[in-house]
């Protein structure tokens, strides 16, 4: 694998091409560098569509997806900048790129061009609805993809009886992690003498997938009408007296803790109202018991619910708001979020790499390129001395 980059971590040698823009695909990218990979990010000289917010250049969302790269600002619709992409490929061992179908082939940038400088190559094609079929030339957006698998009308509750959409975005994120973990699985196998290849990682496909697990199990049996329950259907949040809470009773067990822990031992030792089956069969005896539940926490703070709870081994937690998150103390031990100063933004605040390897430790890269920061350097990588550069320049394919 081509040596590249100063980080540290298991990837440490692998160097990326990335063509991505917007979330799904630069955040895969980020999660590879987070891992010591080192990522050239070739952007259009306006830059990634992400490039906006409160300081030029660096917005949340950019700073959130684009961490420890390498950015190079290049012209593709001239033939010298197309030509610099295929420099920079030729000492890569991976080539990201999130364009709808066919349009790296118009570019001059297909897989058959990339190949044939870099024929051990991992070249993976991140796209909205896959490269052929019905929606292939439609755009995609992460809650059209939502829409389409089922995740939207998959929020309705008895509480909330009325579709949404999850208000992150879940597509976007589930493809990056999707496509991030096939790739190390592509050089995995690479290294073991399977060649090159290439990845389509369709964001329709990859949600699914991800969706279907607890999102499609009553689907999952189609013959069988008793087809498995989604386990989330069993997710509750109640009042307390001074908040919300959230906990979830999968056992016996847990239901009589429960119900200890509200103070109501008679229906703990009651096999009818501690017994999740029967409760399931009998609205009736669900009914008296959800009455009971909604009343005992009613009566309690969310703290103490929180506590009482946890003591009889009964998974809950409050419901907090976004800006408490940072301050659990929970997160704090963990070391989930990292601050650091940027040069130009100021003070960040970031997730930590959620994954400790023991002996090819990650840490935070903490550094986010301005557009173009790298141009220069990666130029000289692949063989350009000042003139060429100069020329590339004055001809505006790169940035002045």
């Amino acid at each position: 694998m081509t040596q590249g980059g100063g980080a540290t971590g298991p990837l440490r040698g692998v160097r990326i091409v990335d063509l991505t823009q917007i979330v799904a695909g630069p955040l895969a990218t980020q999660l590879l560098a987070e891992q010591g990979a080192d990522v050239v990010k070739v952007e259009p000289l306006t830059g990634d569509l992400l490039r906006v917010g409160r300081t030029a250049g660096f917005g949340a969302n950019y700073a959130n997806n684009n961490r420890g790269k390498r950015s190079i600002a290049l012209d593709l619709s001239v033939e010298a900048g197309r030509q610099v992409v295929l420099d920079v490929v030729a000492g890569a061992d991976v080539f990201v790129e999130n364009f709808r179908p066919g349009v790296c082939d118009r570019l001059g940038l297909g897989e058959t061009q990339i190949r044939a400088v870099a024929p051990e190559i991992i070249h993976v094609s991140i796209n909205g609805f896959g490269p052929t079929g019905p929606y292939a030339d439609r755009p995609a957006l992460d809650p059209v993809i939502q829409a389409y698998t089922g995740m939207v009308s998959g929020q309705v509750s008895d509480e909330l009886p009325f579709p949404d959409f999850v208000r992150t975005l879940v597509a976007d994120k589930t493809t990056a992690y999707t496509a991030a973990q096939a790739i190390t699985a592509a050089l995995y196998a690479r290294d073991h003498g399977a060649g090159g290849q290439h990845l389509e990682v369709p964001m329709l496909d990859s949600t699914l997938a991800w969706f279907w697990v607890d999102g499609m199990a009553d689907l999952t049996e189609p013959d069988d009408e008793l087809s498995g329950s989604r386990i989330s259907d069993a997710y509750r949040l109640t009042d307390t007296a001074d908040g919300q809470i959230v906990y979830y009773t999968a056992s016996d067990a847990q239901l009589a803790g429960l119900l200890r822990a509200l103070e109501r031992p008679d229906l703990a030792a009651d096999d009818r109202y501690s017994n999740v089956r029967s409760l399931a069969r009998d609205p009736a005896l669900l009914a008296a018991v959800s009455d009971a539940i909604a009343g005992g926490f009613a009566a309690l703070s969310t703290d103490d619910a929180v506590q009482r709870l946890s003591d009889e081994a009964v998974p809950c937690g409050p419901i907090i708001d976004r800006s408490e998150v940072p301050h659990d103390p929970q997160i704090a031990h963990n070391g989930c979020l990292v601050e650091w100063e940027h040069p130009v933004v100021g003070t960040l605040r970031q997730p930590a790499p959620p994954v400790r390897f023991t002996t090819t430790p990650t840490a935070l890269r903490r550094e986010i390129d301005e557009l173009g920061d790298h141009t220069e350097e990666i130029l000289r990588d692949s063989g350009r001395d000042d003139a060429a550069i100069d020329a590339l320049r004055e001809a505006g394919v790169i940035l002045g």
